[in-house]
């Protein structure tokens, strides 16, 4: 198969854009503990049992972390994407929504802040230092919503007990 230059140059960009992020991780892979090995479990379940995913948009008041942001090189990225949304805050608070596009254009991530439904709040399990550099810049009375890629499943009940395991192993539940 020959590939254009343009799909080789994708490619090679999205390569380039994944070692980043891995790189950027190495860190924290060598300080994992046993709730970072459940975290992973229930994780892969989620990516595993899921039926569905969905875009929609979300108070940020409902996005709840399912882990800390302890380590110093995502305390570090989460003072850089803090910076980068307080720069764009008023412009941000015009539109009273952090959509995908302008996620990727404030603070670029690898992939969407992914969530389950769990009563009236979100849990996130992906996107965690992205959702505590938000709740540095805005408050809840600032109205924000945001865009995440909410999981589906048909029953959830393990799935959303296992989140909130996850987070109090994090004391935050």
């Amino acid at each position: 198969m020959r590939w254009r230059s343009t799909e080789r140059a994708s490619v090679i960009a999205t390569l380039r854009k994944w070692w980043s992020y891995l790189l950027g991780k190495r860190s924290e892979v060598a300080r994992m503990d046993h709730k970072d090995a459940y975290m992973a479990k229930v994780v892969l379940d989620i990516h595993r049992k899921r039926r569905d995913k969905r875009l929609v948009l979300v108070p940020l008041s409902e996005l709840e972390p399912i882990h800390r942001i302890d380590r110093e090189s995502a305390l570090e990225a989460t003072r850089k994407r803090a910076e980068a949304l307080r720069a764009h805050r008023e412009a941000l608070l015009a539109t009273k929504s952090l959509d995908g596009a302008t996620l990727q254009a404030v603070i670029p991530s690898v992939s969407q802040i992914k969530v389950v439904r769990d009563g009236e709040r979100c849990l996130a399990f992906e996107g965690n230092g992205r959702l505590y550099a938000m709740r540095e810049v805005f408050t809840a009375e600032d109205g924000m919503r945001v865009e995440v890629e909410e999981y589906v499943f048909d029953d959830d009940r393990s799935i959303r007990r296992r989140l909130n395991r996850v987070r109090k192993l994090n004391r935050l539940g």
